[in-house]
């Protein structure tokens, strides 16, 4: 009875100490079961009561050891593999003790600082190449892993603070610097193209008045009053000039200004229209303003003109007194306009494209000018409204980014071909099966 009772409560200390690992047949269910597995082959490294003890140290906390060879595959491909099986876990520390190389690394996934795993298995490694001795260096690694956990929380919080410290600097230090680009670049700009509006509008005013003396000039006409479509010519240039000191009210930046050159364009060949009906002519033909001086009105030819100041010769189109000073070899006087209280040749204004192109001057004929073109204060270019015309209209998937896993580089340095930190045990080659395949695909596991 007495050697019965003692087989008895032997038997019952064994399974107390060895945990359940029944039905274990694959590294995945294993690492679902327990926080310690050891594959078969690797039981002269790691025994059952060693086992069973590093269960006990590890309780409840998110650490795990697997103890098994990784055969052919090599050692970051099983790591790899046991994290891939971990991965569902919201944080974990696992260490992995290589029994065909004898080399030991660990991975974090949340639990520490960015490879503090791997640093801690380069230490306990340091600490036991000389005794050799592996149940203690696991038994190391497990609870310096504890203990920066433990202490984890309070560095996390006062991490978390200086994080969010740093990126307030950060973005601090962005909007400084973007308010000094604004100052430095975008006001400068902004001002320029304020002036560009200011001096567009003062010449949009003198083209408005110009168009205003002559629509005054053709009331009194009486050849005019008295043909009805000539009167109602008359009237469409009247409406196009309204519609002209409408869009010079509201213009808010030189592109808006082309609205207001089509419409002194629209009133310019309303009248001209006007006075061919009253002369009994058909309408003429629709043609882009004096170039010489749109205040003149709509042209009436074109004729070939080169600049006495230098310059390419070029065909642009004129109104009639105009086209016979040039006829006659005199020059006709090119309009200046005020910008930034200078005065300059128009064709040479900043704002050029985007207003004078209204009255149907195609982008070409602003290039290539001499005179003035140096002194003008204002860059030329960039506002060509390209609707001007003679319209009347207006990890690898399973690290955590707190974890040391990353692009092939585990951290913890190399200490015996790993990436996950740690080192070699030394000692000879255990064999056993290829990892995922052989001891942890076979069923050895307990």
């Amino acid at each position: 009875m007495r050697r019965l009772l003692g087989l008895v409560l032997g038997v019952l200390a064994a399974l107390w100490l060895v945990p359940a690992q029944a039905g274990a047949s694959t590294l995945a269910e294993c690492l679902a079961k327990q926080h310690v597995c050891v594959a078969g082959s690797a039981r002269s490294l790691v025994s059952h009561s060693q086992e069973a003890q590093l269960e006990q140290q590890i309780g409840g906390d998110d650490i795990y050891l697997v103890v098994a060879p990784s055969g052919s595959t090599g050692y970051n491909s099983a790591m790899n593999k046991i994290i891939s099986d971990l991965s569902g876990r919201g944080q974990f520390t696992v260490g992995f003790l290589d029994s065909q190389r004898r080399h030991f690394g660990a991975y974090n996934s949340g639990m520490l600082p960015p490879h503090g795993a791997a640093a801690i298995a380069t230490r306990v490694v340091q600490q036991h190449q000389a005794d050799q001795n592996i149940d203690a260096a696991l038994s190391d690694f497990v609870t310096q892993v504890q203990q920066q956990a433990g202490a984890g929380s309070g560095e996390a919080a006062g991490g978390g603070a200086s994080h969010t410290l740093r990126n307030f600097l950060i973005v601090l230090g962005v909007l400084v610097v973007i308010g000094l680009l604004g100052f430095v670049i975008w006001r400068p700009i902004r001002r320029r193209r304020q002036q560009e509006l200011k001096d567009a509008k003062l010449a949009a005013q003198d083209d408005l008045i110009a168009l205003s003396t002559r629509l005054t000039d053709r009331d009194s006409d009486v050849s005019i009053q008295n043909n009805p479509e000539a009167a109602e010519e008359q009237a469409a240039a009247l409406a196009a000039y309204e519609r002209g000191t409408a869009a010079l009210d509201a213009a808010r930046s030189a592109t808006d200004m082309g609205a207001v050159s089509r419409s002194i364009a629209a009133g310019q060949y309303h009248l001209a229209s006007a006075d061919a009906l009253a002369a009994g002519q058909p309408r003429p033909e629709r043609r882009p303003a004096c170039f010489f001086d749109p205040r003149h009105g709509m042209s009436v030819r074109d004729v070939y003109w080169t600049p006495a100041d230098g310059g390419p010769g070029r065909t642009v189109p004129a109104c009639s007194d105009c086209a016979r000073k040039v006829d006659n070899g005199s020059e006709p006087d090119l309009r200046n306009v005020e910008v930034n209280g200078t005065p300059v040749s128009y064709v040479n204004a900043g704002f050029a494209p985007a207003y004078w192109g209204g009255f149907g001057f195609s982008p070409g004929l602003f290039t290539g000018f001499l005179l003035g073109e140096a002194l003008s204060p204002f860059p030329f270019g960039g506002y060509y409204d390209g609707g001007a015309g003679y319209g009347d209209g207006g990890a690898q998937g399973n690290g955590d980014p707190g974890g040391d896993f990353g692009g092939g580089d585990f951290g913890g340095g190399d200490f015996g071909g790993g990436d996950f930190g740690g080192g070699d045990f030394g000692g000879g080659d255990f064999g056993g099966g290829d990892f995922g395949g052989g001891d942890f695909g076979g069923g050895d596991f307990g």
